[in-house]
């Protein structure tokens, strides 16, 4: 369901084991145009931005055991700033998986999918840095050097899932 704060902001939504097929959520429209008709260059993403890119106030999204496939276009997530929890486990999901999904990030559940790599945590994204406390990334196809992956880790990070994956 859909959940909302007192102000009708969007906080929550949990769409788990919800029969869900297709493609992971599209958060811009490639093919925007502006007032006077021209088109929207792909740099200028942030003005297409729709959907789930405008739920500035969204907490926690469960989209888990679903039949989602594609890839996830973080871009548009990163400006989620209240985001606390991901779960996308159990899909059709392919791909390259960020834990570092927003800023504020403390969950992030990437399992069961079809994932061939993870990019690395980044001490520049300082707040997804110093919140994330749980990441899985177990169950995938991840074919990655644990040493590169590894290299640097969130400070505060209490559980990191990694099994069942190709990672050397």
């Amino acid at each position: 369901g859909i959940s909302c704060d007192d102000e009708g902001h969007v906080t929550g939504i949990d769409l788990r084991d919800n029969n869900l097929v297709g493609q992971f959520p599209v958060y811009t429209r490639g093919d925007a145009i502006d007032f006077w008709g021209i088109p929207v260059p792909e740099s200028h993403w942030y003005l297409t931005k729709y959907g789930l890119a405008n739920l500035y106030e969204l907490q926690t999204l469960d989209l888990a055991e679903n039949t989602l496939t594609g890839a996830i276009e973080y871009r548009p997530l990163y400006n989620l700033r209240v985001l606390a929890s991901f779960d996308v486990s159990r899909n059709q999901l392919s791909g390259v998986v960020d834990a570092q999904v927003a800023p504020s990030i403390k969950y992030a559940d990437f399992s069961n999918n079809d994932f061939t790599s993870m990019r690395r945590f980044v001490q520049y994204k300082v707040s997804s840095f110093q919140s994330l406390r749980f990441f899985n990334m177990s169950n995938n196809i991840i074919q990655q050097n644990a040493t590169d992956l590894l290299e640097i880790i969130p400070p505060n990070i209490e559980e990191f899932v990694a099994s069942n994956n190709q990672i050397s």
